[in-house]
């Protein structure tokens, strides 16, 4: 069983073993900047791959779906696959076929219990810097936030992140370089763009699943139903495979902090052909970077907590709220300080050939100017 090892900022080092599992695939991709090959120190968390079972003396919920106690760890079932926690949260064991963000949001949650110390708050949102200007592009999945950050990087830009970053009361970002997800509809819309594949049978099985998706209406007819399922059940490759942006745009620079002078949220606008930008409130941009927080992992986190503490015992609902507290404090002040923005992104799937990419850039480009004209309004 190999093992990796991930030095999150100083502040929390992960150790992962496994034999080619989805959590250790992903680690190392996803988490490469982070790699270490020479600890300095003993792990905080281990997380481990593992192909053994569990028997819970109590649970809560369906016989293949529930949280569960065995006397010595904390059960979260999904299916045939599971992850076990130690009370304390210090090891993790996981099934070679678990969801690996199930296992990533407690342990960022470690680092952001941390960070929090230093009114710094995880916020799910691509960032660039592109001629002196920081802009922060905050979403729900799906949004565009990837294709944001590619259309940029293109024309110039260097990169804090695509998926989630820090930041600080202070107006500071703090970049977390994480891999990038890229799935086809990002590869067609930048052509420049090439997915690698290790098998000429991966890439075909790729190609024949996005050919059939593109043309099948999930919501039509029950046939097309029914072969969108089988497509996605059999052809549809579950796990994930992330690239360095560097490698995508070798002349874009990481950014490790800067200051942050824009926030533009993200909305999809399927019925809408054009990209519009329009300055909001503190109010309407807490309320929406709340939202996305709790979609994105504090849901999740909260559920298993609250099974956690009645199962287990201990405060983990407690400081969670803290920390929840403590982000949204820091998320206030940084939108007290900073412009904010709502931008609303047609639901293409090529931005090349509809030109959104394009649109984009000039729209990021245009925000210096607006703000001008709201301070003279």
């Amino acid at each position: 069983m190999s093992r990796s090892y991930f030095d999150f900022f100083g502040d929390l080092m992960v150790q992962v073993s496994g034999n080619g599992g989805r959590t250790s695939r992903q680690y190392r991709r996803m988490y490469d900047h982070f790699r270490t090959s020479s600890p300095d120190r003993d792990p905080d968390i281990v997380v481990e791959e593992t192909t053994g079972d569990v028997d819970p003396e109590v649970v809560l919920g369906d016989p293949d779906d529930y949280y569960g106690w065995t006397g010595e760890e904390f059960v979260v079932r999904n299916g045939s696959d599971f992850m076990a926690v130690e009370p304390g949260w210090s090891h993790i064991r996981v099934t070679r076929g678990f969801e690996p963000f199930y296992s990533i949001y407690p342990i960022e949650f470690e680092v952001r219990k941390r960070r929090v110390a230093d009114s710094q708050a995880l916020m799910h949102a691509s960032g660039v810097r592109l001629d002196g200007q920081t802009t922060l592009f905050p979403a729900w999945r799906g949004a565009g936030k990837t294709n944001t950050l590619l259309s940029l990087l293109r024309e110039g830009a260097d990169f804090l992140s695509d998926d989630r970053l820090w930041v600080g009361a202070d107006g500071t970002a703090v970049g977390y370089p994480l891999g990038v997800n890229l799935q086809p509809f990002n590869v067609e819309s930048f052509p420049e763009i090439e997915l690698q594949y290790d098998t000429r049978k991966e890439r075909l099985r790729s190609d024949v699943h996005e050919y059939i998706d593109a043309r099948v209406d999930r919501s039509g007819t029950l046939p097309e139903t029914a072969v969108a399922y089988l497509n996605d059940t059999y052809l549809k490759d579950s796990s994930r495979d992330f690239t360095d942006i560097s490698d995508l745009y070798p002349d874009a620079d990481y950014v490790d902090t800067a200051s942050i002078d824009n926030v533009v949220f993200l909305q999809a606008a399927p019925n809408t052909d054009t990209v519009t930008v329009e300055g909001i409130s503190t109010e309407t941009a807490m309320s929406a970077a709340t939202a996305i927080s709790n979609f994105e992992w504090d849901g999740r986190l909260r559920e298993y907590f609250h099974a956690y503490d009645a199962l287990v015992g201990g405060q983990m609902i407690e400081t969670l709220d803290e920390v929840v507290r403590q982000e949204r404090a820091a998320f206030e002040e940084l939108f007290d300080d900073v412009a904010t923005y709502q931008a609303h992104i047609p639901r293409k799937r090529d931005w090349s050939e509809s030109s959104l990419d394009t649109a984009v850039v000039e729209a990021v480009a245009s925000l210096d100017s607006q703000r001008v004209i709201e301070a003279l309004d």
